[in-house]
């Protein structure tokens, strides 16, 4: 049986799917089905890794946005996907999400090297990632690349084991 993960970057996959099908509500997404989507076996382990929104006393923003993971949390904890947290940091009044790719870059490695998984699915298109993808290839994995229609990374298409890309009608499918 194969060992299958399927590695979410929240935030790479919230901002290419609201290009795509801007219509979504990412809180109420079947994630699950996503995954059996890409992966047809059942005994697969998901992890959805992102920034930390912090509420910020009377700052409505900050409250909506809390909100709104909070309601994405509840939702993927429902489906047993597992959430793996980096931070905010804000710079110059925006905010830029630190630690999420390191602890995927980890988790990739980490897992290659303890022999935990056959094959990676990752969905993200973020080219920071290269250097584990290697690894865990060079450690004998497969790393398949799920992009997005217009929104292919040509770097992880080459450097990936194989890749699959999501069209809009393959998101909608589980909205």
């Amino acid at each position: 049986m194969k060992r299958i993960i399927i590695q979410f970057d929240g935030s790479n996959f919230y901002n290419k799917v609201k290009r795509i099908a801007p219509e979504i509500h990412l809180t109420r997404y079947s994630y699950c089905d996503l995954a059996t989507f890409l992966e047809k076996n059942k005994t697969h382990r998901i992890t959805y890794y992102v920034g930390e929104v912090k509420k910020y006393h009377k700052n409505k923003k900050s409250e909506r946005l809390y909100a709104n993971q909070q309601s994405l949390f509840s939702n993927l904890r429902k489906q047993g996907v597992q959430i793996k947290l980096g931070f905010l940091l804000k710079s110059d009044g925006v905010f830029h999400e630190k630690g999420v790719d390191v602890q995927i870059a980890a988790d990739m490695i980490y897992g290659a090297l303890k022999n935990e998984y056959d094959t990676c699915y990752l969905i993200s298109s973020d080219t920071d990632l290269l250097p584990a993808i290697k690894i865990v290839r060079h450690e004998r994995k497969k790393v398949v690349y799920v992009g997005f229609e217009n929104y292919v990374s040509r770097a992880l298409l080459k450097n990936c084991s194989s890749s699959q890309v999501l069209k809009k009608e393959d998101i909608l499918k589980f909205a």
